[in-house]
C-alpha cells in the first residue's frame, strides 16, 4: 500500500485519508472527526487525490489501490518463485 501512496505523491495527509478510507471504512465524517478537520476539508483533499489520479468515484479509487497492491503481491510471490527455482 505504501507504494501506491509515494508512487502517487500523495500529501502525508493524502495518504492517511486514503488509508483511514480503504482499511478502516470509515465515512467522510468520522475522518473529519478521527483527523480533527472540517467534512469540507476532507471533501477536497478527496477531490485533489482523485483530480490528480484523473478518476471520479472513491470506488475507482480503491480498485486501483486494491489492483496495484495484488499486482504488487504476485509480482513478489513470481520473484520468490524464481529465486526458489534457481537456488
Amino acid at each position: 500500500m505504501q507504494d501506491f501512496l509515494d508512487c502517487n505523491q500523495f500529501t502525508q495527509r493524502e495518504s492517511e485519508i486514503l488509508i483511514l478510507i480503504a482499511v478502516y471504512g470509515f465515512s467522510n465524517r468520522e475522518i473529519a472527526e478521527y483527523c480533527v478537520i472540517s467534512e469540507k476539508t476532507v471533501k477536497n483533499h478527496l477531490a485533489n487525490i482523485m483530480k490528480r489520479m484523473g478518476i471520479r468515484s472513491t470506488r475507482k479509487l480503491l480498485s486501483l489501490l486494491f489492483n496495484h497492491v495484488l499486482n504488487v503481491r504476485e509480482q513478489d510471490s513470481a520473484n520468490n518463485n524464481r529465486v526458489a527455482t534457481i537456488l
